[in-house]
């Protein structure tokens, strides 16, 4: 008994080291008051429904039923869940449309959100399900950046947050491929919604170190500028015999030298070398890790609209409930609500929910 016990804890655990990646970022918690607050909204919306007990005791009390009833029904649409609330079914229409709050959290609030959509779907085993689970938890840490971006009282950068929840992103695409031959076509639709997510994060990340690629770019042409002219220029002892001739070729990188560059001519077998400071290397390669940014957000982007036209019915229809989405304008707050009435009608075409 003990040896199966100690097995299947062994199992737990191990199962647990193979879970998604999260991202880490450690937030201020919500403070007590606006929990209390919380609770005092529900406790007044619940109060502000007349009895029937009390309607039958007093005459002047049924007067006002419809003024309480009226007031009722309008503290209650307020207190909305934090996510998405659906509305009454429309005949007219086949899939149902979610109703979604303008009120903006604080950031730990999705956070934690985010990290309990994660924890739910760690547990579950079907990995349609599950990868749900986990794009649904992707646009709770999405979210929370944006809730990062737009608050003043937050210090911390949402760049960690986005660049880990693309991450996290990938992971869940490898648990239903589009690519693979038996997938259908609930798992090419939750692909395109993946990846318009990814593409879009891409750009917010290329975005948000957008001002400093760009002072990068001018200081990296400056210098290579520097490095051209100091190559190109002839000593004085040969200034006669290199009149007329053509100019050297740009300079290249040195395969086997990783802090010079080397020019050479067509008649000239002589070749140079220019020293490359160490900062200058760091630039460069922090340029290339912003720009790529860029890159990969339009080839991902690319993959989702090939894709979405396979699933045209679909995301026809979604475009038309929720506007499409449009790549280096759409929001952040547009990405969310899209992705998730996308994922509220797959799990409605799954069974998932009634």
């Amino acid at each position: 008994m003990l040896n199966v016990f100690c097995s299947s804890s062994k199992r737990a655990q191990d199962k647990e080291k193979e879970s998604a990646p999260s991202p880490s970022i450690t937030l201020q918690r919500t403070p007590k008051s606006e929990h209390q607050g919380r609770k005092r909204t529900l406790s007044q919306s619940s109060a502000s429904v007349p009895s029937s007990k009390s309607s039958s005791n007093s005459k002047h009390r049924k007067g006002d039923d419809k003024p309480l009833r009226r007031d009722a029904k309008e503290k209650s649409s307020k207190t909305e869940n934090p996510i998405a609330v659906p509305p009454l079914s429309d005949g007219s229409k086949s899939r149902s449309k979610l109703l979604f709050e303008d009120r903006v959290h604080s950031a730990d609030h999705y956070l934690q959100e985010a990290k309990k959509l994660k924890h739910n779907a760690d547990a579950l085993m079907d990995r349609f399900e599950k990868a749900v689970y986990y794009l649904d938890a992707v646009v709770s840490f999405i979210e929370c950046g944006n809730a990062l971006e737009k608050s003043a009282q937050e210090a911390k950068s949402p760049f960690p947050m986005y660049a880990e929840t693309v991450e996290l992103i990938k992971y869940t695409m490898k648990l239903k491929s589009y690519l693979a031959p038996d997938a259908t076509s609930a798992d090419k639709r939750l692909a395109v919604l993946c990846l318009r997510c990814q593409a879009l994060l891409y750009l917010r990340l290329f975005k948000l170190r957008k001002e400093s690629a760009l002072k990068y770019s001018k200081t990296l042409t400056e210098h290579l500028k520097n490095s051209l002219s100091n190559t190109q220029a002839p000593s004085p002892g040969v200034a006669n015999k290199t009149a007329g001739m053509p100019s050297p070729v740009s300079p290249k990188l040195s395969p086997g030298s990783a802090g010079s560059y080397s020019s050479s001519s067509s008649s000239q077998s002589t070749s140079s070398s220019v020293t490359i400071p160490q900062r200058i290397h760091q630039m460069a390669a922090s340029y290339v890790q912003v720009t790529s940014n860029f890159l990969y957000a339009i080839e991902v982007w690319e993959q989702a609209e090939q894709l979405a036209k396979e699933q045209r019915e679909f995301f026809s229809e979604l475009d038309k409930v929720m506007s499409p989405l449009i790549f280096n304008t759409s929001s952040m707050t547009e990405l969310v609500r899209f992705t998730r009435q996308g994922l509220h009608w797959l799990r409605l075409d799954a069974k998932l929910i009634q």
